[in-house]
C-alpha cells in the first residue's frame, strides 16, 4: 500500500503545482475536500464490514471452498460470489481482500474480482433497461467465460510459482 501512497501523493503534488500556476489551485483542494468528505463514511464502514466478514468467514471454508487446492471450484465460486457482490468500489476491494489473505487462492481471487467487474448483477437492471436484454445477455454470456478463463490463467501462474 505504500507504493500506492507515495504514487498518490506525487500525482497530488503535480496537479497541485499545475493548478496553481492557472490559479485555480484551491478550487481543487475544496473539490477534494468536499469528495473526502462524502466519501469518508462509504469508506469508513466499509472497513468495519470487511473487518467483521474476517471473523464470520469461517477458515475451514476458506480452505475447502476457495484456496488454491480447491481449483475449477474455487474459480467457479469466486465468479458467481463476485456476480453477487452488490457493492461500489469502497466495499467490495477491502471485502476481497479479507477473502485473498484470508487464504482464497489467486485464481479465485481473480475470479472474484472479474465477476464483480464484468458480472455484477446489480448493474443488470440498469444496463438491460437502457441498452436491452439481448445486449445484456449476450455480455453475460461471453463474460462469464472469460471471467472463469482469468481465474484459471491466475490459478496457473500460482501453481508455477
Amino acid at each position: 500500500m505504500i507504493i500506492s501512497i507515495i504514487i498518490f501523493s506525487i500525482l497530488a503534488v503535480a496537479l497541485f503545482i499545475i493548478n496553481y500556476k492557472s490559479g485555480k489551485h484551491l478550487d481543487g483542494l475544496k473539490a477534494g475536500l468536499r469528495q473526502l468528505i462524502t466519501a469518508l463514511p462509504v469508506i469508513l464502514l466499509a472497513m468495519l464490514l470487511a473487518g467483521i466478514l474476517e471473523i464470520l468467514i469461517p477458515e475451514e471454508f476458506i480452505k475447502r471452498w476457495l484456496a488454491q487446492e480447491a481449483g475449477f471450484t474455487g474459480i467457479f465460486i469466486g465468479t458467481l460470489g463476485g456476480m453477487l457482490m452488490a457493492f461500489g468500489p469502497y466495499a467490495s476491494y477491502p471485502i476481497i481482500a479479507i477473502i485473498f489473505h484470508a487464504g482464497a487462492g489467486l485464481g479465485t481471487t481473480i475470479a472474484l474480482m472479474a465477476g464483480w467487474s464484468f458480472l455484477n448483477l446489480t448493474k443488470l437492471p440498469f444496463e438491460s433497461g437502457f441498452l436491452g436484454y439481448k445486449f445484456s445477455l449476450l455480455r453475460m454470456g461471453l463474460g462469464l467465460p472469460l471471467c472463469i478463463l482469468a481465474g484459471l490463467i491466475a490459478h496457473l501462474i500460482d501453481l508455477l510459482i
